[in-house]
């Protein structure tokens, strides 16, 4: 089972420059100290514009034993100060999920669409996760999480993950056009409703 950390950035006018920067520097250090941190900016549909910062553990023992020593190290303090003293985004989280299904990859660019599902609906969406990882072909992969600390805990987060923008353009003409996809889409329709969709390119 694999956790994970999502830190919201929504960067202040002309400051977004200033954001990435840090942000890089807090996944260095997150890494140094055992997380496995990507940064990532929303580049198309909803939240577009916002920097986010992912980090997956092995489990809840490793994400907590991270968690507490990000709050000692001299470094992580320092940028948090820096934060508080001259400010350049608005900072959401650190919100958790869990996996429910698939592996994690080292690919850069991801798709995500969140549903909402009842809770007496979820397990019927997770049983149709293997439906949903065969329509969209063999060269993408899917995984798909649940909150377990998070704003809105009635979600179901299934991300589709590519090599590149070139690559998603021929899996959305090639696949997510095509009727094996559609009908899964149909079938999610009736277990829960589509929230929102997004692409979030990986920038360090």
């Amino acid at each position: 089972m694999f956790v994970i950390s999502r830190r919201i950035l929504v960067p202040h006018v002309g400051k977004e420059a200033t954001v990435i920067d840090r942000s890089r520097r807090h996944v260095a250090a997150m890494n140094r100290l055992g997380a496995q941190a990507r940064v990532m900016k929303v580049i198309m549909g909803a939240d577009a514009g916002n920097v986010e910062v992912f980090a997956r553990y092995n489990d809840f023992k490793h994400g907590i034993g991270a968690f507490q020593s990000f709050g000692n190290d001299a470094e992580l303090t320092s940028l948090r100060a820096e934060q508080a003293e001259h400010p350049v985004a608005d900072v959401h989280g650190p919100y958790v999920y869990r996996y429910v299904f698939g592996e994690p990859s080292a690919k850069t660019v991801l798709v995500q669409r969140s549903y909402r599902v009842a809770r007496e609906k979820m397990q019927l969406a997770i049983e149709l996760l293997p439906e949903a990882k065969e329509a969209v072909g063999p060269n993408t992969v899917m995984t798909a999480a649940v909150p377990v600390f998070a704003p809105e805990m009635d979600h179901l987060i299934v991300t589709y993950a590519v090599n590149d923008l070139n690559q998603l353009g021929e899996v959305m003409d090639e696949f997510a056009m095509a009727p094996a996809f559609q009908a899964v889409v149909a079938k999610a329709g009736a277990i829960g409703s589509l929230l929102q969709a997004r692409v979030l390119q990986v920038i360090a």
